[in-house]
């Protein structure tokens, strides 16, 4: 998010507000990005969609996570391509990856499909996870909008077949008063990669789509 999303929500921030100074603070995982506004060291948090979460929360769209290959890949000029279709590649994994239900997001995804995946080499940062799979190190998987975005379009981008998908917004601990200007320009800006919340869903949060039933939340 604070990558591929927030500078331009940044700009537009300061030249609409200049006399109203941001902080950002960046945390690796969204257990801690929870934790810190539980503790209130931020006003509000912007990410994954909590679970459980007693404060206010405010869906502000979906993220795509899209698969990363060198532009020289057999697969590079397709648009999507279907998971069990990578049974046979190594893999770019990042410290930053998802768990779901105590376990990587990759790992159970591809056991559904039928496989194991096969790891190249783990990074701790997803930039560099993406660097990597565009030198032909093993497939990585990234958010569509810090790929298209901060990153370059250095590589090839596929989605996957059915899309992974997580809900994004914000939340705090108490209601967003001094924040909520912020909370409505994060929802109203358009963002490459962030697909606006869609009306008549019974719920604003859906998990990836290959988690498996019953569906649970990526985190």
């Amino acid at each position: 998010m604070a990558v591929g999303v927030l500078p331009e929500v940044f700009a537009h921030w300061r030249r609409t507000r200049p006399g109203v100074g941001l902080v950002l603070h960046e945390y690796a995982s969204t257990d801690a990005l929870e934790d810190q506004v539980e503790r209130g060291i931020a006003d509000l948090a912007v990410g994954p969609l909590p679970v459980g979460w007693a404060g206010p929360v405010v869906p502000v769209g979906e993220e795509e996570i899209v698969l990363v290959v060198p532009f020289d890949d057999p697969l590079a000029g397709r648009s999507s391509v279907g998971l069990h279709e990578l049974a046979d590649r190594s893999w770019v994994r990042c410290a930053m990856e998802p768990v779901v239900e105590g376990r990587p997001f990759l790992d159970g995804v591809c056991e559904a499909a039928g496989f194991a995946p096969r790891t190249a080499v783990w990074t701790e940062h997803t930039s560099t996870a993406v660097r990597m799979a565009a030198a032909g190190v093993g497939v990585s998987m990234a958010p569509a909008h810090l790929v298209r975005g901060a990153v370059g379009e250095d590589c090839a981008v596929l989605g996957v077949d059915p899309p992974w998908l997580r809900a994004l917004g914000v939340f705090s601990r108490v209601a967003l008063t001094g924040a909520a200007a912020f909370t409505q320009l994060l929802g109203t800006l358009p963002t490459a990669g962030i697909r606006p919340p869609r009306p008549g869903e019974p719920s604003p949060e859906r998990p990836y789509a290959d988690c498996g039933a019953p569906p649970s939340m990526v985190r």
